[in-house]
């Protein structure tokens, strides 16, 4: 029964990691008329590097130009995972056979009574029973409540860049493939220590009461194509929790390159949709392209 009330909750609110919303709620945006969207000079292809935002509201849309522009030109979207294959009941199932606890402990049992008591009033607040997240790590609790706290206030993941942009190119026939699998994003956040695990739950349940604010600030940012404002938001609070950053974020930065310098060495037109966490920094996808020689504008 608690199992089944379990998938009942991730069912209504898992989206795949939200790290970005879980650790970044603070600071303030500089506008610039600048979208979050690069262009690769290769003299060969097209490739367009898209920083997203996995919710957004209804009223952020239309999108830029600049990125309606990209999304007609190029011939494939590239997305961390494939959308098209990453359905939410494949990555309902996924998030339960690693989130599980498979050892009989619970909850409260994995993290401090403090932690427990703060996601108990929460989950309260939520309108959810604390009993049906017993069985869950608590990682998979942070990105759970965090989801269903921006649904919440208006935030929608259907409404996300990519999930928008993965439904045009249904719509109009393009090829769409992924960076990586549903099944290895998940994995890798479960591989998490337990503290780290924990860190990741309180900094989420302390910072509910300001995703409102610290999202819109965040989506403003983006809007405007401010890298130093989001670069402020997005992983300022991140590099408190160094593992963190570096699995979630880094590693996987660096797990891309390849992969992208194939598209280019290829001559491919693509337009690859990544975290906007991803692009900021200077060990983001931007910069460790330009480090290794390549030419790239702002849109």
């Amino acid at each position: 029964m608690i199992e089944s009330q379990s998938r009942r909750i991730i069912g209504l609110a898992f989206c795949l990691p939200l790290l970005a919303a879980v650790f970044a709620l603070v600071g303030e945006s500089r506008a610039q008329e600048k979208s979050f969207l690069w262009q690769l000079q290769s003299g060969k292809g097209h490739i367009y590097i898209l920083g997203s935002i996995h919710f957004l509201k209804r009223e952020n849309y239309p999108l830029n130009p600049a990125i309606e522009k990209a999304f007609d030109i190029a011939k494939k979207l590239v997305f961390e995972i494939d959308l098209k294959s990453a359905d939410s009941g494949t990555v309902q199932r996924l998030t339960l056979e690693k989130g599980l606890h498979r050892d009989g402990k619970t909850l409260q049992q994995n993290i401090s009574a403090e932690t427990y008591s703060l996601a108990a009033k929460r989950a309260q607040e939520l309108g959810i029973d604390i009993g049906a997240l017993s069985p869950l790590k608590p990682w998979v609790v942070a990105l759970t409540m965090t989801s269903l706290q921006l649904q919440k206030l208006g935030f929608d993941p259907n409404s996300g860049v990519d999930r928008y942009l993965a439904g045009r190119a249904t719509q109009s026939g393009k090829p769409m493939t992924g960076l990586e699998t549903a099944a290895f994003q998940i994995g890798l956040i479960d591989q998490l220590s337990a503290t780290d695990q924990e860190s990741m739950l309180r900094q989420s349940l302390r910072g509910m009461d300001l995703l409102d604010k610290g999202l819109d600030r965040i989506v403003r940012s983006w809007a405007a194509g401010d890298v130093p404002a989001l670069e402020e938001l997005l992983l300022n609070a991140m590099r408190e929790y160094p593992a963190v950053h570096q699995k979630i974020v880094v590693d996987r930065n660096r797990r891309w390159l390849p992969k992208i310098e194939r598209m280019i060495e290829q001559g491919e037109s693509a337009l690859v949709v990544v975290g906007a966490a991803h692009l900021v920094g200077k060990e983001g996808v931007i910069e460790l392209l330009k480090a290794r020689g390549y030419t790239l504008e702002q849109m």
